[in-house]
């Protein structure tokens, strides 16, 4: 049997192959966050496409987290109508959908100031990426904002999404608590790397308690911030064994965040070119530690590389490559073992701020050299 094709499971659910596409923003719902029939379009295709396992992007928990402002959202019940259809679309065409579930954090597109009265995160200070001020959430809204994750996520439930994955990656709310460069806290919610990873267990916990023992939840987190002084992979090791024994689903493990970036390091948008492969080592530290599925991301291109890499890993995820290909899993489970036309510009990223997901490439022939 091609690996590709390899069912696993997370939690209760059976994943048909072990491709996942990982969450990207989309920027194709409305305002007030429903999705558009382009978002549905985009995700139905993908579903087509044979990907086992599909990971909608960055739906936002609350107004005050959200990242854009053509972002899905997740926070309020009006929204799980439209929601339910694109869930209905999508998995009529045999798709496994997921919802990603969003608190920005102090990490938001400059479009969206006008709209914040105040940017808040785990501690009061000039955000390292922005220089703009943010202000130290309280206990109280700490634990509004847990609450407003497990309801997000049993609207989720209630649509028809078959799983719920928790963003604790790449500098956004979760992943600022986590990081000691961001967290400059001296209550429970600070200091030690397990007490900076208090705010992700009560959020893992009430999800849990929300959508109960047998709905799929996972998470996706940065295993290494990318600068030391953030994140740091035992760091991340022990929060994924904890979340383990707690019960997590899966757990999708990246590496990179803008504050990197910023100060000499590493985002966790992979420019070309890059060696692939090259964060595998994180997953796979943390694979070493916990029962359940592991992820790996990170610019996979090569389904040989792929191949090799499933030997060790649970199942690989990808974003751009389905962004030119949407049919990108088809393709290499039925034998096509070319490299994936995507070439790394990271143009897509443009057109999601300005119109909406998409590639500036049209889809080319098999056998072209991209």
């Amino acid at each position: 049997m091609n690996i590709l094709n390899r069912p696993w499971k997370m939690g209760t659910l059976e994943i048909k192959n072990a491709l996942v596409r990982s969450a990207t923003d989309e920027g194709l719902s409305t305002e007030i966050g429903a999705p558009t029939q382009r978002l549905i379009n985009v995700l139905a295709a993908l579903a087509k496409g044979g990907v086992g396992l599909i990971i909608a992007g960055t739906a936002y928990i609350s107004r005050q987290g959200r990242w854009g402002n053509t972002g899905t959202g997740m926070d309020n019940d009006r929204l799980i109508k439209p929601l339910s259809l694109l869930c209905r679309q999508v998995q009529k065409k045999g798709g496994i959908l997921a919802a990603q579930l969003l608190h920005c954090g102090s990490t938001v597109n400059p479009t969206m100031l006008h709209e914040k009265k105040s940017l808040f995160g785990p501690s009061k200070m000039d955000d390292p990426v922005s220089g703009l001020r943010v202000l130290e959430l309280s206990k109280d809204h700490i634990l509004k904002i847990v609450d407003d994750y497990a309801k997000a996520a049993m609207r989720a439930k209630k649509a028809g999404f078959q799983a719920v994955q928790i963003h604790a990656a790449h500098g956004y709310l979760i992943n600022q608590f986590l990081s000691a460069s961001r967290n400059w806290r001296k209550d429970q919610y600070g200091g030690s790397p397990k007490n900076r990873a208090l705010f992700l267990y009560n959020v893992y916990e009430a999800v849990r308690g929300e959508v109960g023992k047998d709905f799929p939840v996972f998470i996706k987190m940065s295993a290494y911030d990318g600068f030391h002084g953030g994140v740091m992979p035992q760091d991340a090791v022990q929060v994924a064994s904890d979340l383990d024994a707690m019960g997590i689903d899966a757990i999708e493990v990246s590496a990179g965040t803008p504050e990197g970036a910023k100060k000499g390091g590493w985002d966790h948008i992979l420019p070309a070119p890059f060696k692939e492969g090259s964060l595998l080592k994180y997953a796979l530290q943390i694979k070493e530690k916990v029962n359940c599925p592991v992820i790996s991301v990170e610019g996979w291109r090569d389904p040989l590389k792929v191949t090799k890499t499933l030997e060790k890993i649970d199942a690989v995820s990808m974003s751009r490559p389905f962004i030119r290909e949407p049919d990108l899993a088809n393709r290499w489970l039925n034998g096509d073992l070319s490299t994936a036309l995507c070439i790394s510009c990271n143009k897509c990223l443009d057109l999601t701020l300005k119109s909406g997901l998409g590639c500036i490439f049209h889809k080319r022939k098999k056998n072209e050299n991209a």
